[in-house]
């Protein structure tokens, strides 16, 4: 496939539910609506008709889920804060959500995907490494919930920043259209796995980038993709 050359898919994730931890994938299928499988799964307040974010409700930020099938994303397993695996149709879940949220809630899975923006979140592995520098230290991929992450061929953190109106190929398969810089929110200030807040994170971004992180991508064509594919820039 023709344009240049950028680097390599370095990571995939997908999230099969809406603001739970995700899992790591070597490779996946992008549909029309992004990793098949990701975000198809979201809890819902029947009260005001609307899935909960983490943006608001940080408490789901302890939930994890995974695929059974890791090629589909179907037989979800999520694992609770206690460590108790059940299916999301599992009414024991909806009851913990409930219990732990202090509201009624309970799972939903969408026909489709349930996503904030678009389908996809692209970041590089440049810019997460800058990213270290607003906590002295490494910092947690998982913070930025991203789908696809590239190893760029050229050194420079943040050069994703100038891909928006682009068309990016991964592998010889799928094509995303780049469509904006993503917007960061709270979420980013929470540790993946003890929920402890570092406030530095979100100001760091605000400070030094805007407030945006990574870029946000449709799909153009669907498709396989893996772990070590070939990542170009291509024409809009």
């Amino acid at each position: 496939m023709a344009g240049d050359e950028v680097g390599i898919v370095s990571d995939l994730w997908r999230f099969p539910v809406k603001s739970f931890g995700g899992e790591r994938l070597r490779r996946a299928f992008v549909g029309p609506v992004g990793v098949l499988g990701d975000r198809r799964h979201a809890v819902l307040d029947p009260a005001a008709g609307a899935a909960l974010s983490a943006r608001r409700v940080s408490a789901l930020l302890g939930y994890s889920a995974r695929s059974g099938d890791p090629d589909t994303g179907d037989a979800v397993v999520v694992t609770t804060p206690d460590g108790i695996e059940l299916a999301p149709g599992d009414p024991d879940l909806s009851l913990d959500l409930t219990s732990r949220l202090g509201r009624p809630v309970q799972m939903a899975r969408s026909p489709g995907a349930v996503h904030d923006c678009a389908p996809l979140h692209v970041v590089s592995e440049a810019s997460l490494a800058a990213a270290g520098s607003w906590v002295d230290g490494e910092i947690d991929r998982r913070r930025f919930r991203a789908n696809v992450v590239v190893e760029l061929s050229e050194p420079g953190p943040f050069r994703e920043a100038g891909w928006p109106g682009h068309r990016l190929s991964l592998g010889d398969a799928v094509v995303l259209g780049v469509v904006s810089p993503t917007e960061r929110c709270a979420v980013t200030t929470y540790d993946p796995d003890t929920l402890e807040r570092d406030t530095r994170v979100l100001a760091g971004i605000a400070r030094d980038r805007d407030n945006l992180f990574g870029v946000y991508a449709e799909v153009v064509t669907t498709g396989w993709v893996a772990v070590g594919d070939t990542v170009r820039l291509l024409a809009a």
